[in-house]
């Protein structure tokens, strides 16, 4: 198993980051990452806040395992928005992740649960 992170001072077209899925423009910094394990090869781009951002919350969720691995943009529940908003504002402005949109998702998650949540039975009025 082996990893490596190259930085690159500019790219010379445009790349899509593999943290964000956003456009990594001409002239940007990035991070190129190759690595190898158990499931194959993979390499990657990425902002450098992305990545930052990405082993940040593998961190969080103390993941170390490649197979275990959480992407930034398709394996991120939206219970860590707050996390990554405080923490690399930029990564979720840029991913468009916002506390607003995290409220929403709440309230729906919330509205969900108790739709599933049998009623309880109401005390009848013996009057």
């Amino acid at each position: 198993m082996f990893y490596r992170e190259t930085p690159i001072k500019a790219v010379r077209k445009a790349r899509r980051c593999t943290g964000c899925r956003k456009t990594i423009a001409v002239g940007e910094e990035a991070l190129n990452c190759v690595g190898n394990s158990g499931d194959g090869f993979w390499s990657g781009t990425y902002h450098k806040d992305c990545r930052e951002a990405e082993v940040a919350l593998n961190d969080l969720h103390d993941i170390r395992y490649p197979d275990e691995w959480n992407n930034l943009a398709d394996d991120m529940p939206w219970e860590d928005w707050p996390w990554l908003i405080e923490n690399f504002p930029a990564v979720a402005e840029r991913m468009g992740i916002t506390a607003e949109r995290h409220d929403e998702i709440a309230e729906q998650h919330r509205v969900r649960w108790f739709a599933r949540t049998p009623a309880t039975p109401k005390e009848t009025d013996h009057g």
